[in-house]
């Protein structure tokens, strides 16, 4: 592990937003900007921004002041979120800031995305994560509600289900005919003498169907069903319930959003053979970092907001707290507010 508490520590945090994500990119550097003054304490900073051509000139504008690198690239920003295509640009932007950051030398790799808002202690208490026990992390997170405005990220997952389901199909109520649907595609999976081509079309079948299966309630809530079985499930809000002020918790998956790596995880942090099936944070965790050994921590204590897109409202803040009464004080919750830049 690399000594932090030396007499000075290089870390490169790295930015890349496209024309779509300037405006919550003004707030986001306002933010980082308080992360980065709150721990400079022995800190060399470097802001690594990369961008589109179109876009580079407003970046120099907005970042006045800060220490730091501006790469654009000359791509078109396009493609539908989480597809193939979208997911390919991210990973070629994140790609040109992580192989800056490292040549710069940097000891640890900051990564925070355009859209995520991170609070003024997100930096200092990610450091003192993988100062824990002598380095026992290797990547710290620290969480904020997901683009669907669903549940906290951070949570349980494996190498054949990077994020577990929260309920299986046995822990749902199914209708009688998806039900069946379920069970003669499952057969029909199971034969060993089924075609290559039957093969496909039946798995593409399956993923309908489970897509179908995931919209049905489940039979009682996770406390119900864990005691019942436990069971390792995927998303924080059903894999730690409860969990939040004062709480660091070891997680198999997480985001890119506001993500501190240590050298070791920074030197893996390549996206060769990524076919952008998938997200690339997912293809770090699961093809490059856990195969090394590393292990990641969820940071509850402070948590980040999230700005996403709605259809009718445009661009929306999921404004994240910790309850303040109660029994339920110090668990998770967001709001959704109006996103103003107040610049």
């Amino acid at each position: 592990m690399h000594d932090l508490d030396q007499a000075s520590i290089k870390v490169a945090t790295v930015i890349v937003a496209t024309k779509s994500y300037l405006d919550p990119l003004e707030v986001c550097l306002r933010r980082v900007k308080c992360a980065m003054d709150y721990a400079s304490k022995n800190i060399e900073h470097r802001l690594i921004l990369v961008t589109d051509k179109e876009s580079e000139s407003r970046l120099e504008k907005i970042t006045e002041g800060f220490d730091r690198d501006i790469l654009s690239i000359d791509l078109e920003e396009g493609g539908e979120h989480y597809k193939k295509e979208r997911q390919i640009l991210i990973a070629t932007l994140q790609s040109v800031g992580f192989d800056r950051a490292r040549n710069w030398g940097c000891d640890l790799l900051w990564s925070v995305e355009a859209d995520v808002l991170v609070p003024h202690n997100a930096l200092s208490v990610s450091l003192d994560m993988l100062r824990f026990d002598d380095g026992y992390y290797d990547v710290a997170f620290v969480t904020y509600p997901s683009q669907g405005g669903g549940s906290f990220l951070g949570g349980y997952g494996s190498y054949t289900h990077p994020i577990a389901e929260d309920f299986l199909p046995e822990e749902r109520i199914l209708p009688g005919k998806l039900k069946i649907l379920l069970d003669s595609c499952k057969e029909r999976l199971d034969n060993k003498d089924i075609s290559i081509e039957s093969f496909e079309k039946e798995h593409k079948r399956m993923t309908r169907i489970q897509d179908r299966i995931k919209k049905c309630p489940p039979i009682g809530n996770v406390f119900e069903l864990n005691s019942k079985k436990w069971r390792r499930r995927g998303w924080l809000d059903n894999s730690h319930v409860g969990t939040g002020r004062g709480a660091v918790i070891e997680t198999d998956w997480t985001g890119l959003g506001c993500t501190l790596m240590s050298k070791k995880a920074a030197s893996l942090a390549h996206f060769d053979g990524y076919d952008g099936g998938g997200t690339q944070d997912l293809y770090l965790n699961w093809r490059k970092w856990h195969p090394e050994g590393l292990r990641f921590c969820c940071i509850t204590h402070t948590i980040c907001d999230h700005v996403v897109r709605d259809e009718k409202e445009g661009l929306v803040v999921l404004k994240s707290y910790h309850e303040t009464e109660g029994e339920t004080r110090g668990h998770l919750r967001y709001r959704r507010t109006p996103f103003h830049k107040f610049i």
